[in-house]
């Protein structure tokens, strides 16, 4: 009778255990070997580690119900609870997060894009799409890395042989205007087209970062060149359904937040090594790089700077806000001796 008892008792134990346990949610229209998603498993990781599996964090890798942009939504909706997207996409939502893409940062190092949005300047943006979404932004972004030039139609070793070639842009306005400064034609086309493009010839490189790169084999493409001008800065928010926040006690709140916070600097990390093995990986299969010196990086950001003022209007940025972010950057330049 008491081994009977006893193991009833573990039974029950058992059911009570799942019960208590809390799964969240994490839509991820990237496949699973991505940068995000494999940065993502280091937190979800500390959080089951840390809560001793009372909050379990699902990745929902590869979710094609929702892409990029739609995934906003899909968590103010309350479809899934939590997203990490991609600046780019949260722009479609509060403008001013596209200020990443502005002349301002061209050139520059991923450093002083986290030190922008680090601080105070970052958390008014988040603060801003908590207030347009019915969404809680978990804390401090993620990285995925730095946008290059890669080529196939010829080597470029500055910016004069950028001059004439077509070349596919993923963005908005603001891309676009970088590549008319250039002498360049930006292009938009479908990522399921690309590789046709090039070997084609319709266009002659791409904007992109060295793990797409890799991750797509482009070399094989027709993929030969890069240059290294660190054109712009690409990160992730994490975002989570305002509701599902709100129903977690103050004990699962301060696990998850604490557990971001805690991991952030691993993520960032990780997608660093990422990119650098990638470029590593392009190196081995026979690319060439180039970059711009530092001089000449300050020159082109000097003149890109003449277009910011009409791209400002255009892309909807508010012009108080982007003038305290330049303010922010020349300060940091000042400090440096730049």
């Amino acid at each position: 009778m008491k081994t009977i008892f006893f193991a009833v008792a573990l039974v029950f134990a058992g059911i009570q255990s799942v019960a208590a346990q809390t799964v969240i949610e994490v839509a991820l229209p990237t496949a699973k070997e991505h940068i995000r998603n494999q940065a993502l498993e280091r937190w979800a990781a500390r959080v089951a580690a840390e809560s001793s599996n009372r909050l379990v964090v699902k990745l929902r890798h590869d979710e094609i119900r929702f892409d990029g942009a739609n995934v906003l939504n899909a968590v103010a909706e309350g479809v899934f609870d939590m997203a990490v997207p991609g600046w780019w996409h949260v722009a479609r939502i509060v403008p001013n997060f596209r200020v990443s893409a502005l002349p301002a940062f061209y050139g520059r190092s991923a450093d002083d894009a986290i030190a922008i949005f680090d601080g105070p300047l970052g958390r008014e943006l988040d603060g801003a799409l908590e207030q347009a979404l019915n969404v809680r932004v978990l804390g401090r972004r993620i990285n995925l890395g730095l946008g290059q030039i890669y080529l196939s139609a010829r080597k470029a070793e500055s910016y004069t042989d950028l001059e004439g070639l077509n070349i596919r842009v993923p963005g908005g306005s603001d891309d676009l205007a970088r590549y008319l400064v250039f002498g360049a034609t930006p292009r938009r086309v479908p990522l399921a087209n690309l590789k046709s493009a090039m070997q084609e010839g319709l266009i002659g490189g791409l904007l992109t970062t060295h793990s797409f790169v890799r991750d797509e084999a482009l070399w094989g493409a027709g993929v030969k060149y890069a240059f290294i001008d660190d054109q712009v800065f690409y990160q992730y928010t994490p975002i989570m359904n305002r509701r599902r926040w709100d129903s977690f006690s103050d004990g699962e709140r301060t696990l998850l937040s604490k557990g971001w916070e805690a991991a952030v600097e691993d993520m960032r990390g990780f997608a660093a090594r990422h990119q650098a093995t990638a470029r590593e990986a392009a190196a081995q299969k026979g690319v060439t790089f180039a970059a711009p010196s530092t001089d000449d990086r300050k020159a082109m950001r000097r003149k890109m700077l003449q277009e910011q003022p009409a791209l400002v209007t255009s892309l909807g940025l508010d012009k108080a806000y982007v003038d305290r972010v330049q303010a922010a950057l020349d300060a940091i330049d000042k400090k440096r001796g730049d």
